[in-house]
């Protein structure tokens, strides 16, 4: 077996140790220096060398690849969570992984980010089914620590969780009363999924809830944001069906419980996006 190979392995086994540990989202990515100090590749200083680890990927991929026939789904695009510290693409992936994603060179910033969330998204979707790809590549798992198994949807953080529930509890929040039918996790036709749906006779409200764990991931402002227009237009299209009973009058809002990033900012003010900060539980 090849030095590119043995390696190519380690990083599987260590990625898929790092989705392990980002179960309940969201996930981060990890630079080259920092999966090449976690696989030992190391330059005659003892400092990890990221230089080839490019080469490193693409093998690893190919791996994957060899392994979907077999498997009878494709399998999400594990070396996306490579990123660079610095440059153009910086905390995203190379350019290099065209060889996977041809276009991805050609899209703009925003686009490359929007890419790299999605495959994030399908990464922790895939769940348990990790631990089954690492053993039909007789690759040992980087960690002996005991996983919780799950499948499909990656688990929910309990701040997510809380948010939503106080905001049910407390639906003044976002202008509705406690007489108001109040929903978690209300399934639409498109099968998105709204955190809490808050209905009366004439008037409903769709709230999406971002905990303070997104501070830390601030494009995760920019996803909420977006679905928030997304809940809408999806409310304002089944309110034109009388199957769905959705009343005429449709708000959408997001609530945060820290404070919307300045970047966000100016992009909630253009598309009319309504943002509640600093929404916590103070009981």
């Amino acid at each position: 077996m090849s030095t590119n190979e043995q390696q190519a392995r380690s990083s599987l086994s260590q990625l898929v140790a790092h989705v392990y540990q980002h179960q309940n989202g969201p996930i981060s990515g990890l630079t080259y220096q920092q999966l090449a100090s976690r696989i030992g590749r190391l330059n005659k200083h003892k400092k990890a060398h990221a230089r080839g680890m490019g080469n490193v990927l693409g093998k690893m991929g190919h791996l994957l690849q060899g392994l979907e026939g077999a498997w009878g789904e494709p399998i999400p695009h594990i070396q996306s969570l490579v990123i660079m510290k610095s440059g153009p693409n910086r905390s995203l992936p190379d350019d290099g992984i065209k060889e996977f994603w041809p276009q991805y060179p050609d899209l703009t910033k925003p686009e490359k980010e929007n890419r790299v969330r999605r495959e994030y998204q399908k990464i922790l979707e895939f769940g348990s089914r990790w631990d089954e790809v690492l053993n039909r590549l007789r690759i040992q798992p980087a960690t002996a620590t005991v996983k919780q198994k799950w499948f499909g949807k990656g688990g929910e953080s309990s701040e997510h969780k809380a948010l939503k529930q106080y905001v049910k509890s407390h639906p003044e929040i976002v202008g509705a009363t406690a007489e108001w039918e109040s929903i978690e996790e209300y399934v639409l036709p498109s099968l998105d999924e709204i955190d809490v749906f808050l209905k009366s006779a004439d008037a409903c409200i769709a709230v999406e809830v971002k905990s303070k764990i997104s501070d830390s991931f601030p494009a995760d402002y920019e996803r909420g944001l977006y679905q928030t227009i997304k809940y809408r237009a999806l409310l304002s299209a089944m309110a034109q069906d009388g199957r769905y009973h959705i009343p005429p009058n449709i708000r959408s809002v997001l609530v945060l419980e820290s404070k919307l990033p300045p970047e966000h900012k100016m992009t909630a003010e253009t598309l009319g996006i309504e943002a509640i900060e600093n929404v916590r539980d103070k009981e």
